[in-house]
């Protein structure tokens, strides 16, 4: 059960594992509050063996139900965190309490009660956790008024509220009497940090608003009183650093004044001290209003600055098979520098990155010492570097090409997959990563290793990338696509958003099962050699790129297949795209805003020396070779224009209707992307979008 047996090695991570599997299993029957140790460890140093005790108190079985309100299991496991971390305690009990009270009010029942109750069975062996919902009537919060506000908008004030009227996202709103006591308290924490020291802050609550059972109006009503506001700000004290150093403060003359900003200011000037070596900077603050105008304050920061402490040296453990200079080079602090806390934190950050240490940890050697220069401390343990995945499962295609149809639909492909992929990581320990991946099926046959050198050169804006691939391809209602390709690329990060990509490409295509016309088959399915370099421009500056809001996205990616190249086919390649993301609904959150969705796709492909494309059915000229089959460009499906199937937009045979793909390619989507709705079974994880889609291949 525990996998822990005689003869295995000792460790702490195999005894860790073995614990835990304890646990769980005892979990899996309902026993959360399982006692599971290990009180005994006896070394024999004859036979170099350990001898332990596992001490094993499995408890009662947990059970948890609701009394009062009707709530199906699955909401009950959501709302019960007891579920989610396989333990009982009071704290998650009242956690449960807290989140089943916020379900409720979601839906209505704004003065709801929940209570708990444990009850031990007869015999001990079960423990019943029972909360007790007192629901009350169900209500309907209509609206919110504000009053009084001119210092801030409504529209600034209202999103930050607890208290919601009702609507798509709360059809009966949120509120009760504590929330609504919370955002009295908010709105005059806002006003008092913005200077309104005499803020005053008041609410009603109407009922039946409008004549109406059970619907609610709550009015806030806000008294301002008069803005305090800086005078003057006076720094002393500050004799290593200098003023102009010193980061932006919050407190500044003209600026609305109060504690939260001096409290901030405060954080600012310290953090940035201890990261300038000065571990023992102090800070105070004092405020006196001016006699001519008491609304005016004059500010004094007094700092005590202290020693400043720098590093000695700095000392790496942990590398078995990492080669010292691959951690070195992500030091961000070196002998001489003070000691800075934020260095170490992106020390810390850059090992973490290299995606080959499970664990990193930095420390300064005796920090309650004197000494003028101290040693920092960076302690790495390396991540497992061979990481195996395999699958097996069911691969379905539609449309396979069918013999002698003018509309190619074909028929239903269904084939067993199987997937294996190894990823050895830490490679020649230089944070370099070598990958196989391959899967089968009879659909589908592809392999490929890649060679990844994410800091070439030791450079943080420099990846080598090496591809070995082949690729055998039932495309869906086109043709066989077999490929062997390698490629050598070279990525450049310019900035945040912009990277440059530059590549030489040599691949062997073929192209089989092509139902065309007949005096262009041997052209379209002999194995042809193309090679040549390319270069991709993207400028991704989207919010998010996976669900994305905002922003624009524009890539340019060129290519040229040439004889001097190793290439039996001569042609260039130039594909531009550009997408564009506006989200509007300025009163909902982010993530529940309308998206409007624009990509515009332009391809152009010219052949050039003995390589020509031809119109559909007309001949091959003597001594010509055509731009390989799969090197064009086609259209349709789920990825391109929706208005057709996979691929099946553009020219095509005039005889069987095969498509053909072209030189040319023009295509722009349009996307209006609602927001998530909440659904059964769903829940908010269902969205829907209304798209047009314009454009074609052309010849």
């Amino acid at each position: 059960m525990a996998k822990f047996h005689p003869g295995d090695q000792v460790s702490v991570q195999r005894t860790s594992n073995a614990l835990d599997r304890l646990r769980k299993k005892y979990q899996k029957q309902n026993r959360l509050v399982a006692q599971i140790s290990i009180p005994n460890r006896t070394y024999r140093p004859a036979t170099n063996t350990v001898d332990y005790t596992f001490n094993i108190q499995p408890g009662p079985k947990v059970d948890i139900i609701v009394e009062g309100f009707k709530l199906s299991r699955r909401e009950l496991r959501k709302a019960v965190p007891v579920f989610q971390e396989n333990t009982l305690d009071e704290d998650l009990l009242n956690e449960g309490r807290r989140n089943l009270l916020t379900y409720l009010q979601t839906h209505g029942y704004f003065d709801a009660t929940v209570g708990i109750k444990q009850h031990n069975e007869v015999g001990g062996d079960l423990l019943r956790a029972i909360y007790i919902v007192d629901p009350g009537e169900r209500h309907k919060l209509a609206k919110v008024v504000l009053e009084g506000n001119h210092y801030f908008p409504s529209d600034l004030i209202l999103p930050r509220m607890q208290i919601q009227p009702a609507g798509r996202l709360f059809s009966h709103g949120r509120f009760n009497q504590g929330l609504l006591a919370d955002d009295v308290r908010g709105i005059e924490d806002l006003y008092r940090n913005n200077g309104f020291q005499q803020v005053k802050v008041t609410s009603k609550v109407q009922d039946n608003y409008e004549g109406q059972t059970n619907q609610l109006e709550v009015e806030i009503h806000i008294g301002e009183g008069p803005q305090t506001t800086v005078s003057s700000l006076t720094i002393t004290g500050n004799h290593v650093m200098g003023l102009n150093d010193f980061p932006e403060l919050s407190t500044a003359p003209g600026q609305p004044f109060s504690e939260t900003n001096i409290a901030s200011d405060r954080d600012a000037l310290l953090d940035f001290y201890f990261n300038h070596g000065f571990p023992s900077a102090t800070f105070e603050a004092a405020a006196k209003p001016m006699a001519a105008d008491p609304e005016c304050m004059n500010v004094t920061f007094t700092i005590h600055e202290g020693e400043q402490v720098f590093v000695d040296q700095v000392y790496v453990s942990g590398l078995r098979h990492t080669r010292p200079s691959t951690a070195n080079q992500q030091l961000e602090i070196h002998p001489g520098d003070p000691v800075s806390q934020i260095e170490m934190l992106r020390t810390q950050q850059k090992l973490y990155d290299l995606g080959i240490f499970s664990q990193v940890e930095t420390a300064v050697q005796n920090p309650e010492g004197k000494e003028p220069s101290k040693n920092v401390l960076v302690d790495v343990q390396e991540a497992k570097r061979y990481t195996f995945n395999y699958g097996l499962g069911l691969e379905f295609q539609t449309g396979q090409p069918a013999v002698g149809s003018n509309q190619p639909l074909g028929a239903t492909g269904v084939s067993p997959r199987v997937s294996f992929d190894v990823t050895r990581l830490n490679f020649r320990g230089r944070a370099n990563t070598l990958t196989l991946k391959s899967n089968l099926g009879r659909l589908q046959q592809r392999g490929l290793i890649s060679y990844d050198a994410p800091r070439w050169l030791n450079s943080q804006n420099w990846h080598l990338s090496l591809t070995a691939f082949y690729d055998n391809t039932l495309d869906v209602t086109t043709f066989t696509s077999q490929r062997l390709e390698a490629s050598v690329q070279f990525q450049q990060t310019v900035s945040r958003a912009t990277s440059l990509f530059y590549r030489y490409t040599f691949r062997r295509v073929k192209a089989s099962d092509i139902e065309i016309s007949p005096d262009q088959i041997p052209l379209l399915s002999q194995p042809t050699r193309v090679g040549g370099p390319g270069l991709s421009f993207i400028r991704d500056k989207r919010d998010n790129p996976l669900e994305t809001t905002r922003g624009t996205y524009n890539t340019i990616d060129e290519a040229l297949a040439d004889t001097h190249f190793g290439s039996e086919a001569d042609f260039s390649r130039i594909l531009l795209q550009n997408s564009t993301y506006h989200a509007f609904g300025r009163r909902r959150p982010d993530d529940r805003r309308y998206v409007f969705a624009r990509s515009t796709r332009i391809g152009l492909e010219v052949p050039y020396g003995n390589t020509v494309i031809v119109e559909p059915g007309d001949p091959v000229p003597d001594n010509s070779s055509l731009v390989p089959l799969p090197e064009r460009f086609f259209s349709g499906g789920g990825n391109s224009h929706r208005g057709f199937g996979l691929n099946q937009a553009g020219p095509r045979d005039p005889n069987t209707g095969f498509p053909l793909g072209g030189s040319a390619l023009f295509l722009n989507n349009l996307e209006l992307r609602f927001p998530p709705v909440t659904l059964p079974f769903f829940e908010d994880n269902l969205s829907f979008a209304i798209f047009h889609d314009a454009g074609n291949v052309f010849t």
